[in-house]
Formats: C-alpha cells, structure tokens, sequence
C-alpha cells in the first residue's frame, strides 16, 4: 500500500477517524435492522463491534433462518449499510476538524465484500475527509500499518491501544456510555475516553496544545 506524504508545515495534525460507530450509526442500526425483520430488540453488551458486537450475536432466531452468525446475516443484507443514519455531530464535527486545519483522513476495516457501501454512504453524507483509506479485515490489516496519522478516533479500544504503543495519540470514542468490563482502560496522556462528538472536538484540541507545548520546550532547550 502507498502512503501519502502529508505536508505538516501546512498542517495541524494528521487525523485518522474511524467510520463504523464513529461517523456512521452501525451497531444500532444492525440492532433496528434485527427488530424490523423478526420484532424483537436483543440486548447492546456494551464492547467494541468487532468482539461480539450485540448480545443476539449466537441468537436462535440466526439458527432458525439458516445463519450460523449475525455477521453472515448481514452480508445478505449487505446494502442496507449504506442507508444507515450518521451519529450524531459526526458530519459537522469532520468539518470542524477539517477547517481547524486538520489533515482528516477516514480509515474503516471491511470484509471485501461490504467495501462498496463505504463509497454508497460517503456519497450521500459527504462528510469533509481529505482522504480514505480501506483496510481488509478478512486479512487482519492493521489501522496503524496503514496510516502515518499521528491521532486516531476510533470506537476499538484495541485499535487506539495499538496506536498507543507506536508512539502515536488516540481517542476512544465510546458513546454508549457502558461501563467496559473486560478491558482495563489505561488512560494516559496519548489515551482519552469520550462519549460524543463535542468531546472529540475538545479532546483534539487538548491534544493539539499538548503537542505544541511538547515542541516548544523541546526548542527552548535545543
């Protein structure tokens, strides 16, 4: 994969912003997708999409329609994704960022066969990214493989911790406001816990002064 120098004289940060649960209403509209084919709403368990995203995960309803999984599910219904509703602030709150003079990139992890709804749903919302980026998760891509961003917004807590131990900042987004269990959240000065877009907004902004505060000590005592 070829990277994209990006020029950071001209630039603030370099963000890369997840896109499920993000910018796009996922886990919520797969539960709303669920209630309207069989009428029952099942229960949110409060973890990352990607580790058992909702409780109907192993649901008997799967079992009796002839799907092994809520995943294999969902690739019969693969179109519906792109007609799910953005989270709320994220398309004003791309364009916050982008005319902060942030470099804003969209990196999304996708089986190769929803990657055409990545393009469907940023044709009708068109939120202000400078760049996308699509990695495989069928070939278990890594996000920080595949970007030079220095910042991430993700709702993975795996994908920020990743970005964590090479030295770069993240932003849990975590709007659910469910108390994680089974995960003890090291929050650090590269690591921050927030639950709507407002919160990105004024964590990156946080960030930023600590970033421009790092590099004016370190010239002081050049």
């Amino acid at each position: 994969m070829s990277k994209m120098k990006v020029n950071l004289n001209k630039t603030k940060f370099h963000i890369a912003v997840d896109m499920d649960d993000v910018c796009l209403d996922f886990v919520n509209s797969v539960m709303d997708t669920f209630y309207r084919e069989y009428g029952v709403y099942p229960d949110y368990d409060g973890q990352s999409w990607g580790k058992k995203a909702v409780a109907f995960y192993t649901h008997p309803l799967f079992r009796e329609s002839g799907y092994k999984s809520w995943w294999e599910w969902l690739k019969d219904r693969d179109w519906l994704w792109s007609t799910f509703p953005a989270v709320p602030g994220a398309i004003g709150g791309i364009k916050r960022l982008r005319e902060s003079g942030h470099y804003v990139e969209c990196v999304t992890s996708k089986p190769e066969w929803a990657e055409f709804n990545v393009w469907k749903w940023l044709g009708k919302w068109r939120p202000a990214f400078h760049r996308v980026t699509i990695v495989n998760s069928d070939r278990k891509e890594r996000k920080v493989d595949a970007t030079e961003a220095r910042l991430i917004i993700d709702d993975k807590l795996e994908t920020c911790l990743e970005f964590v131990a090479a030295g770069r900042r993240a932003i849990w987004f975590n709007p659910s406001k469910v108390q994680d269990q089974w995960f003890n959240v090291p929050i650090t000065d590269r690591l921050v816990q927030v639950w709507t877009w407002d919160d990105i907004i004024h964590a990156v902004d946080n960030f930023w002064e600590a970033e421009c505060t790092s590099s004016e000590s370190t010239q002081a005592t050049a």
